[in-house]
């Protein structure tokens, strides 16, 4: 029978104490310090920034890390921070143990290669990774206006087998580690890197899909993304962070017309996408019975809308034909 997590978080909480201890370094606020969750990626061990930040930790030495190597089954030791504010979302990590930075990651049979003190790796988008490896891409071309290492120009290329990938990045450090990502996952050939910023160097009109993979908001790059998507049309992959203050910022006029036009005074009893185009300068709005929507709160259905006539102006406004705009 397998431990619990708890009692394996207890084993190790009774095995660092007893080693402090031992060396006469224990206090009992350092008891919240050991962290009872952390990222592992290949042989790196990520704690947060709170895991063993009182300085006695780090004055036990370099035997406390093996010891903590060896008990979380890795060779490396990194404390994590929050993502810098800057364009690059730097992260805050140090390496405080363990002989490079340099991480080597296999996840969904992708091979992901970074340096954990310059480049960051979500593991909160590991859904998102899957789920494009199961589309079906193929002879398709795929713009990534935020590429990084290559968390999803990879499974784009690798599973989804796609034609072509245009990826766009503008951190350095990020571009070495995708160049180094494309040639381990033998797809060098089938992508094109664009150093900068995407909505100066992004290919137009090229691409039948277009991932806009930044947070906590893409809204910015809905141009280019739009700009990028071939005249006949394709899907936008739009993230982003939707809170409550969606609905009381961001609350337009077009929105509130099309909620009285379909009597939405409740989100949750409309299940039907929303289509949307512009002829003669006018928004007209349909219920788009194909796709079955299920909103669990308001302000995902209010982003749903302003994201739905929102791309459709833009596109109106950069290509020649009618476009019909569903967001699902």
């Amino acid at each position: 029978k397998m431990p619990s997590k708890t009692t394996k978080y207890e084993s190790i909480r009774e095995t660092l104490i007893c080693f402090m201890k031992e060396r006469g370094r224990w206090e009992e606020k350092m008891n919240d310090e050991i962290p009872r969750s952390f990222e592992k990626y290949g042989s790196h061990l990520l704690f947060p920034e709170t895991a063993f930040a009182n300085k006695t930790w780090s004055d036990a030495g370099e035997d406390l890390w093996k010891l903590i190597c060896k008990l979380y089954n890795g060779r490396a030791v990194a404390i994590g921070g929050s993502i810098q504010n800057d364009l690059y979302r730097t992260p805050s990590v140090r390496l405080i143990y363990g002989a490079t930075s340099i991480v080597n990651f296999v996840d969904n049979h992708v091979k992901y290669t970074w340096d954990i003190e310059k480049n960051m790796f979500s593991s909160g988008n590991v859904n998102e990774r899957h789920r494009i490896g199961r589309l079906s891409c193929k002879g398709e071309v795929i713009v990534d206006l935020f590429a990084g290492i290559g968390y999803f120009t990879l499974p784009y290329l690798v599973h989804a087998k796609a034609k072509f990938v245009h990826a766009c990045e503008w951190n350095a450090s990020a571009i070495e580690a995708l160049r180094r990502n494309l040639e381990h996952n033998g797809v060098a050939n089938k992508c094109r890197i664009y150093e900068g910023d995407n909505r100066e160097v992004s290919p137009r009109k090229v691409a039948d899909r277009v991932n806009i993979g930044i947070i906590p908001s893409s809204e910015d790059y809905w141009q280019v993304a739009c700009e990028a998507l071939s005249d006949k049309g394709g899907i936008l992959y739009v993230h982003q962070n939707v809170t409550s203050k969606f609905s009381s910022r961001n609350h337009c006029d077009i929105c509130e017309n099309v909620k009285v036009k379909f009597n939405l005074n409740s989100y949750e009893k409309f299940q039907s996408a929303l289509e949307c185009l512009i002829e003669n300068n006018t928004y007209i709005w349909n219920q788009f019975h194909g796709y079955q929507i299920s909103c669990k709160k308001e302000e995902w259905f209010d982003f749903a809308v302003h994201t739905t006539h929102s791309i459709s102006s833009i596109l109106n406004t950069i290509h020649s034909n009618i476009w019909k705009v569903i967001v699902k």
